[in-house]
């Protein structure tokens, strides 16, 4: 009967495509073969992504106002700190000295040095009192600098040596200053593990 026959010719084709695909499946690597693992891609805290940013004044002192916070090294030495850009740099600081605040008012040339920024002490005032240079030397020597902060007192010289400063959660490499545009350039990098941090702390 045409029926039976064309049941049986169904049926034994489903049997055969089901085997076959039990064939292809089992070709397959597993999931845990050599095959499979060197496509798997696994973080490496090593590498650090990198990306260069131009930034103003207020950037800066928003930098400022989060290491006064943040960093135990810093908060040693400053109560306060506001920088304002021009062709050179006008610094308001309050330094601790001996349990005391003593503002200063510090106008600095910039200079960039291999990712590193130099600050040349142009002049210097204590409230409204001018202070020599030697003199104001003097007394900054005398602070508990972090160790990626150097005074170059011959030169009336404040070193800040990015490069040198601990790089967690994030490393900072200065590239440059325009006096045209006031604004700072620089390289900022931060390792996938604290940018995975950054993010659940969001």
């Amino acid at each position: 009967m045409w029926w039976k026959r064309g049941f049986i010719i169904l049926l034994s084709l489903n049997i055969l495509v089901f085997v076959g695909g039990l064939i292809v499946l089992d070709s397959f690597p597993s999931a845990t073969s050599s095959s499979v693992k060197k496509f798997q891609s696994t973080p490496d805290d090593g590498k650090t992504a990198a990306v260069q940013v131009v930034i103003g004044q207020d950037a800066i002192n928003s930098y400022i106002a989060y290491a006064l916070t943040q960093e135990a090294d810093v908060q040693k030495i400053m109560s306060y700190a506001q920088i304002q850009f021009a062709s050179t740099w006008n610094c308001d600081i309050g330094v601790k000295l001996l349990d005391k605040v003593v503002p200063f008012h510090l106008v600095l040339v910039p200079d960039v040095e291999n990712g590193n920024l130099n600050l040349q002490v142009k002049s210097a005032s204590m409230g409204q009192v001018p202070v020599p240079d030697s003199l104001l030397f003097l007394l900054l020597k005398h602070l508990q600098w972090p160790n990626w902060i150097n005074l170059d007192a011959n030169h009336h010289i404040l070193q800040l040596n990015f490069t040198q400063r601990p790089q967690e959660p994030f490393g900072v490499r200065i590239l440059g200053y325009s006096s045209t545009t006031q604004q700072l350039s620089l390289q900022v990098t931060m390792s996938p593990s604290a940018i995975a941090q950054s993010a659940n702390h969001a």
